[in-house]
């Protein structure tokens, strides 16, 4: 749907549809963007209330384009929690015509949120035959791979929660300060399961990783896709190529929307494993539980790619 079409669309349901909470709701009315994020506010809001999920498929945030029924969910909404601009890219103009009646919050902003430059030097620019398509950002959204950025996040949604919905405020510091507690849990389980492949080289399938690999000290040695995120030609194929075996790396990483047949080409001949990883957790059944299982999930993913061979 195009971008104006989605506007008419967006400004009908803001005339139609009024806040949830001035109707008189038990809770606000929330929807969230990606998946591990929508796992933590679902965490903070257990037992009181439900977010609404607005990236559900398996599309990556990044090339997500709003539907024309998203507009009804996000007039709705009291609360709307994404990561920022760097990320879902596709909703920068609707969550602007919704800022007035909504609340839009970009946990990116957030105090206590560590932030990333984009890599675009070294083995994350290697030579690429579709430089310049398509606009790139500066900062890298993938900020939950930290779990110490998801504390953070946490706590601004809990703060946000609990001033649009007062009377239940207490009970979002209740499920704060549990979720913290399984949160440092988290961190330390994922440390000790990746302490010993810290020195194994691998590549990936786009640069996504950043925040788990400064977090954990694991050695990625450079992506498949480009920053365009364009398929590879024939001179970024060869770079590629060169950098595994350069690198000598254990595993090349594909993640679930991936073509295979690019990881046969790009790995033929060279002796490396391949492994999925999913870091959004487009394959995982969404609610307070999700961001445990993505964390786990690709500590397991690595853990049995770069597996010493024998």
């Amino acid at each position: 749907m195009s971008g104006i079409l989605f506007s008419l669309a967006l400004a009908s349901a803001l005339l139609t549809s009024g806040v949830a909470q001035a109707a008189g709701e038990v809770a606000p009315v929330v929807a969230v963007t990606v998946k591990p994020l929508h796992s933590l506010v679902a965490a903070v809001m257990a037992g009181i209330g439900k977010p609404d999920l607005m990236i559900s498929g398996t599309t990556p945030a990044r090339d997500f384009a709003p539907p024309a029924g998203e507009a009804h969910q996000l007039a709705k909404a009291r609360l709307v929690f994404w990561i920022g601009p760097m990320l879902e890219r596709g909703l920068v103009q609707p969550l602007t015509l919704i800022a007035g009646a909504t609340e839009v919050v970009a946990v990116s902003q957030g105090p206590g949120i560590v932030l990333r430059p984009a890599r675009s030097s070294g083995v994350w620019n290697l030579v690429d035959d579709a430089v310049g398509t398509g606009a790139v950002s500066e900062t890298d959204g993938d900020l939950w791979l930290d779990p110490r950025n998801a504390r953070a996040m946490v706590a601004l949604v809990t703060a946000r929660l609990g001033a649009a919905d007062s009377v239940h405020a207490g009970r979002y510091t209740a499920n704060a300060a549990k979720l913290y507690a399984r949160i440092d849990a988290l961190d330390a389980s994922v440390h000790q399961q990746l302490a010993a492949i810290t020195s194994s080289r691998f590549l990936v399938y786009r640069d996504a990783y950043q925040y788990l690999e400064q977090r954990y000290g694991l050695a990625a040695s450079g992506a498949v896709l480009g920053a365009s995120g364009e398929p590879p030609g024939p001179l970024r194929m060869d770079a590629v190529r060169h950098q595994i075996k350069l690198a000598r790396a254990r595993c090349v990483f594909g993640e679930p929307d991936s073509p295979e047949t690019l990881l046969d080409a790009v790995t033929d001949g060279l002796g490396v494993r391949t492994g999925t990883l999913d870091p959004e957790g487009v394959t995982l059944k969404p609610g307070p539980d999700l961001y445990f299982d993505l964390m786990n999930g690709l500590a397991g993913g690595l853990r049995k790619c770069l597996r010493a061979p024998g």
